[in-house]
C-alpha cells in the first residue's frame, strides 16, 4: 500500500469518526427532549401570564385559551372625550366612506386591533393578541384574547369568532390592509370559518388621512391620539418592540414583559373608538353647519380641516356641503399654496353646479397667480367665453395669454398642443383683424 492510499484511508476514518460524534450528539439531544415534559410557557415558571395580567383560562371544543376583560365606566375621561361618548356616538355620517354599506347602531359596532409576531404579514405571521372593544350597558368593555403558545391558536380563534357573533360591523385602523387579512389567513390555515365575511368593515385609516393629513405631519394612530384626541400615554411600549417581547416570552416562559403589551393593545382599541366618535362628530358638524360659522366650534377650528372635509363631501357626491364647507375654509384663511388648491376646488364645484359666472370669477383670480395655475385658469376662461358668453373673440384673447405663459414655462410644454389646437379652432369661427 502506497503512501497516497494510506492518506485516503486515514482521511475517510477521520470523517467517519466526526460523523459518528455528530450523530451521537443529536441522539443525546433527542433523548433529553423526550425525557422533558412538554409544557406551555405559562407553566414553565411558577408565575405565568395570569400573574401579570388580570385574566383567566377558559376552555372550548378546541382546548384552552387565555383572555382578559376590562370595563371602563361611561363617566371616565379619555383625552378631550369621555368614555360614554365612544358608545353613544352616531356613526351614520361615516357611511360617506363606505361603498353601498350602512353602519349599524353604536351597540352593534366592535373595534378590533391585533398584536402580531411580525409586521410583514404572510402565512408565517401570527396574531398572538387580539383586542376587541364594544359598548355594553353603561360601560365600554375591552376583551383581549392571548395566545400562550401556538397549539392554543385554534381555541383562541374559535373564542374570538364566538365573541364577535352579536356584532354587525367591525372598525379597525389599517385593518383592510393588515389586521383582517392576517386573521382571515389564520382561520383558513386552521380550516375554520372566518367571522369577518358577514361584517361591515370600516377602516378609519383612510378617513383620518383624508381629513387631517393637510394639518398633521403624521396620521399614525398614536399621533392622531395626541393631536386630535389630546391623549398622552404613560408607560406604553413601542409597537416595533412587541414581537420581540412575545418571542422572549415563548423562549423563557417569563411573562413579565407582556403586561405593557396588553396595556398598549387596550389603549389602541379605546383610541380607535374615540377616533371614530371624533370623525363622526366632525363630519356631522360640517354637514349641519351654516355658511359663515366655523363648522361646529372646536371640532372644526382649522381651515385646513374644513378644506379637507369639503373634498370628502365632494368625493361622496354631497355637492352643496362641499361648496359651503370650502367657502368657510377660505374665509377662515389658508396657506397660500392650499388657498390656490381650495379656489380651484371651489371653481370646479360651481362649474359642476352650472354656476358658470361664479366659477369665472374664481378663474379670473387664479389667472393672476403662478404660471402653472394661471394657464389652466385662462383656458377655463376661454371655454367660459366661447360656450357660455358666445364671445369667441374674447376666448381667443384668453387662449393667447395661456399660450404666452405656457411658452415661458418649461414645465407646461405638454399644454402647448391643446392650446394651439383650441386657438386655431376659435380663429375659424371669427375673422381676427
Amino acid at each position: 500500500m502506497n503512501l497516497e492510499e494510506k492518506l485516503r484511508q486515514l482521511k475517510h476514518a477521520a470523517q467517519k469518526s466526526t460523523r459518528d460524534r455528530e450523530l451521537e450528539r443529536q441522539l443525546e439531544y433527542l433523548r433529553r427532549r423526550e425525557q422533558t415534559a412538554r409544557t406551555l410557557p405559562s407553566q414553565r415558571v411558577p408565575r405565568g401570564i395570569d400573574a401579570y395580567v388580570e385574566g383567566q383560562v377558559s376552555t372550548n371544543d378546541w382546548g384552552d385559551y387565555f383572555w382578559a376583560r376590562q370595563a371602563l365606566p361611561f363617566g371616565r375621561p379619555y383625552g378631550k372625550l369621555r368614555i360614554g361618548e365612544l358608545s353613544t356616538a352616531d356613526f351614520k355620517p361615516l357611511e360617506l366612506f363606505l361603498e353601498n354599506a350602512a353602519l349599524p347602531a353604536a351597540s352593534e359596532l366592535v373595534y378590533l386591533d391585533t398584536e402580531t409576531t411580525g409586521l410583514a404579514g404572510g402565512t408565517g405571521t401570527c396574531a398572538f393578541l387580539v383586542g376587541i372593544g364594544a359598548a355594553e350597558g353603561s360601560q365600554f368593555v375591552v376583551r383581549q384574547f392571548f395566545l400562550r403558545d401556538y397549539p392554543e391558536e385554534k381555541a383562541m380563534l374559535a373564542a374570538l369568532a364566538e365573541t364577535l357573533a352579536p356584532y354587525k360591523a367591525v372598525v379597525t385602523f389599517n385593518g383592510k390592509t393588515f389586521d383582517l387579512p392576517l386573521l382571515e389567513t389564520r382561520y383558513a390555515l386552521k380550516r375554520m370559518k372566518s367571522p369577518f365575511a358577514r361584517l361591515v368593515h370600516l377602516d378609519l385609516l383612510h378617513p383620518a388621512r383624508r381629513l387631517w393629513k393637510l394639518r398633521l405631519e403624521s396620521c399614525q394612530l398614536t399621533h392622531l391620539e395626541r393631536e386630535v384626541l389630546d391623549v398622552r400615554r404613560q408607560g406604553d411600549v413601542g409597537g416595533c418592540e412587541i414581537p420581540g417581547i412575545y418571542f422572549d416570552y415563548l423562549r423563557t416562559g417569563n411573562a413579565h414583559g407582556l403586561q405593557p403589551v396588553f396595556y398598549h393593545n387596550s389603549l389602541d382599541v379605546i383610541t380607535l373608538a374615540a377616533l371614530g366618535a371624533e370623525l363622526a362628530r366632525v363630519v356631522s358638524n360640517g354637514w349641519n353647519a351654516t355658511e359663515g360659522d366655523n363648522g361646529g366650534g372646536s371640532v372644526l377650528e382649522s381651515g385646513l380641516d374644513l378644506f379637507s372635509l369639503s373634498r370628502i363631501f365632494d368625493r361622496a357626491g354631497v355637492r352643496d356641503q362641499a361648496v359651503s364647507t370650502c367657502r368657510r375654509a377660505l374665509a377662515m384663511g389658508l396657506p397660500k399654496a392650499i388657498e390656490t388648491r381650495a379656489l380651484r376646488h371651489l371653481a370646479c364645484q360651481h362649474k359642476r353646479r352650472r354656476e358658470y359666472d361664479r366659477a369665472a370669477e374664481i378663474w379670473s383670480e387664479l389667472a393672476r397667480r403662478e404660471s402653472g395655475v394661471a394657464i389652466g385658469a385662462l383656458e377655463e376662461l376661454a371655454i367660459y367665453h366661447e360656450h357660455r358668453r358666445r364671445d369667441a373673440s374674447r376666448a381667443i384673447e384668453f387662449v393667447k395669454a395661456a399660450l404666452q405663459k405656457a411658452r415661458a414655462d418649461s414645465g407646461s410644454d405638454s399644454r402647448l398642443g391643446s392650446l394651439t389646437h383650441r386657438l386655431e379652432r376659435l380663429r375659424r369661427k371669427v375673422v381676427v383683424p
